[in-house]
């Protein structure tokens, strides 16, 4: 749990000022969190995995582009036990509490 903790007001500080409210917040950094926990646990390279999600935030979610790099750092640092459809729940629920 330490980690979510640690990577979320990083992650947070790459976003601009307007980055919405909290439950958008935690709720799009909670998606690319799963995106690149399946693309990692797939087997992809973590440069590709920040390439592939970036590419897909367009519209009102461009604003968390500077977030995908930090956050798929992160899932690469987390050690394969843990790559499980969880892992994107406990980050969005420590987000919330955050």
């Amino acid at each position: 749990m330490t980690r979510f903790a640690l990577v979320i007001p990083f992650c947070l500080m790459a976003l601009p000022a307007v980055a919405q409210d909290k439950q958008t917040l935690c709720t799009t950094s909670a998606e690319i969190v799963e995106s690149a926990v399946t693309a990692r646990a797939d087997g992809a390279k973590e440069r590709a995995v920040i390439r592939d999600i970036t590419g897909t935030l367009d519209g009102d979610k461009a604003v968390f582009k500077p977030a995908v790099e930090p956050i798929v750092n992160w899932v690469y640092t987390l050690p394969e036990d843990q790559l499980t459809g969880e892992v994107a729940t406990v980050y969005k629920d420590t987000c919330l509490k955050n």
